[in-house]
């Protein structure tokens, strides 16, 4: 770390191996024309540029004081060193922590009334430098005192929205919800679209690599790291109407900028399991809710808005491929307030899910034409399923029933958004749902069976037949494929009269199923109980 020594007339730099031991004061400011760099003072052209004055201003400042050392960003940092920069932004909030004493000087500004006007308060980089010093004298352009952190708190917490705890430094910035502290940022501009998320390290206790020439991936980035420290959701409670990729991360702090209210909770008894990331997208566990809309859920947030601390607030998820197994954000620009009571537990189970997180923006998508109300006709809507499906055994049944033969994928989905629904609950054949849809030849609803880590691909029914001997009896050769993937169905399983799924395939003249089975290595010589074999049953035929 690099220091001003203040030398009777002179000013020069001294370099710390770390955060000096000794006092320190330190400047805040927005940047202006000329101002002096680390090249100009080992060059000796500092007293020539403009800038020099702001430097003289905070030394003769900070040593009237009997401070005799000072921090200033322009000069006290090697820019033309990626290393070294990368080094001070990632320490930058420690070393505003450590100051002694802090000057925010407001070259804008000559009376405690224009305070509110001045440019200082939209700049990203000096959101930290408010928050993290503990002593604070404000100056305006004058170099004349104003007033400190402590006098104008009031002020200052109208301007800026930051709660008077936090400045005061009562409040652990550490318990302030992430969505709230990313609402101080969303009003404030940097020169560089990068530096909106680099401001913000010292802010979340995030240290990682800058890489300027990324753009928006850096605040991708910033989340992302964030993600793997804090358990707090409302990282995810942002709205914004440009955000439509799909994605569950913002892509700039201007997606919070009405979160201020939202605080992390935890309003459910079972807790969620580790979020993990992959090139897939966010891995994590959410409480998912079916709307009255294609594969389109909420997912509620452990995170509520102070306005409403009863709702606790909702995303708009799609499921494109109907499987449940990857989601993406929909409706970027609502969150929803999710009135529990009106819900039955089961209705919004625990959930494992992958959301997606894509690199760029993409077009807008289309937006349903009717909005989705969680509190009426979904609500209304799965309390009736949920009766049913509750009510009594033959209603199961019957249900099950209908899905197989109608291939009613998005009943199913959502169905299986409830915890009391059991696909696996037989008919009075024995036969699950798998076994009748793999018949039916009903794929979209057998990939999103398949997807259930709880599905029994061998589940026999009153004959012994399992969903595999069922699908190559109707000669359904992409549903052949897909179950034999899984390896999970064993290709020589057996009935109650000893037929193979290629002994039904034979039976039943499905020569493509024939064909594939003996490809995946079914045995043609296998013989029933009858001890007849499929070879010996083509021949006949």
């Amino acid at each position: 770390m690099r220091l001003l020594y203040a030398d009777g007339p002179g000013i020069r730099l001294t370099e710390f191996a770390d955060v000096p031991t000794t006092d320190y004061a330190i400047l805040s400011h927005t940047w202006e024309q000329e101002e002096v760099t680390f090249q100009d003072m080992i060059s000796n052209n500092a007293t020539a540029k403009q800038g020099f004055l702001k430097i003289k201003g905070c030394c003769e400042t900070a040593s009237e004081q009997g401070i005799k050392y000072s921090w200033v960003d322009t000069c006290c940092i090697d820019k033309a060193s990626s290393a070294e920069l990368s080094e001070a932004i990632n320490s930058m909030y420690r070393w505003y922590q450590e100051a002694q004493i802090c000057y925010v000087y407001l070259a804008d500004v000559n009376s405690k009334s224009d305070i509110i006007r001045s440019k200082w308060f939209t700049r990203g980089w000096t959101l930290q430098e408010l928050i993290a010093p503990r002593n604070i004298e404000f100056l305006n352009k004058c170099w004349k005192k104003l007033g400190t952190k402590e006098t104008l708190q009031d002020l200052l917490t109208k301007i800026t929205r930051i709660p008077p705890g936090v400045l005061s430094g009562e409040e652990d910035i550490e318990n302030v919800s992430v969505a709230q502290r990313m609402s101080w940022a969303a009003p404030r501009v940097t020169t560089r679209v990068e530096d909106r998320a680099y401001s913000l390290l010292g802010i979340f206790g995030i240290n990682m690599p800058l890489i300027y020439g990324e753009g928006k991936r850096s605040f991708a980035r910033l989340q992302e790291e964030i993600l793997k420290v804090v358990d707090d959701q409302s990282i995810f409670a942002w709205r914004s109407d440009d955000e439509n990729h799909g994605g569950l991360l913002a892509t700039s702090p201007d997606a919070f900028r009405e979160s201020a209210g939202i605080i992390s909770t935890n309003l459910f008894s079972s807790s969620a399991g580790p979020l993990t990331q992959s090139s897939k997208g966010i891995h994590l566990e959410l409480r998912l809710i079916a709307t009255d809309h294609p594969g389109q859920g909420l997912a509620i947030l452990n995170c509520v808005d102070q306005a409403r601390e009863s709702h606790p607030l909702a995303i708009h998820l799609k499921d494109w491929l109907m499987t449940m197994e990857q989601f993406e954000r929909v409706q970027c620009s609502e969150l929803e307030y999710v009135n529990l009571r009106e819900l039955k537990h089961s209705q919004y189970p625990l959930r494992r899910i992958c959301i997606k997180q894509r690199r760029h923006v993409t077009p807008k998508q289309h937006r349903p034409s009717k909005d989705i109300s969680v509190l009426n006709t979904t609500s209304h809507w799965l309390n009736s399923i949920h009766n049913l499906v509750l009510n009594s055994a033959d209603e199961n049944r019957k249900i099950l029933g209908s899905l197989a033969a109608s291939g009613d994928v998005e009943l199913l989905w959502r169905l299986l958004t409830q915890s009391d629904f059991d696909p696996e609950r037989k008919n009075n054949r024995g036969r699950t749902l798998l076994s009748e849809a793999v018949e039916y030849g009903h794929l979209p609803i057998i990939k999103l069976l398949l997807a259930r880590s709880g599905v029994q691909l061998d589940s026999n029914d009153e004959s012994h037949r399992m969903p595999l001997s069922h699908t190559a009896s109707a000669g359904h050769v992409p549903i052949i494929e897909l179950l034999l993937e899984t390896s999970k169905v064993s290709i020589e399983s057996r009935d109650k009269e000893g037929f193979t799924p290629l002994a039904w395939a034979v039976k039943d003249n499905q020569s493509e199923a024939v064909q594939l089975l003996l490809e995946k290595g079914a045995y043609i010589d296998s013989k029933d109980d009858g001890n007849q074999t499929p070879l010996a049953s083509a021949i006949e035929r």
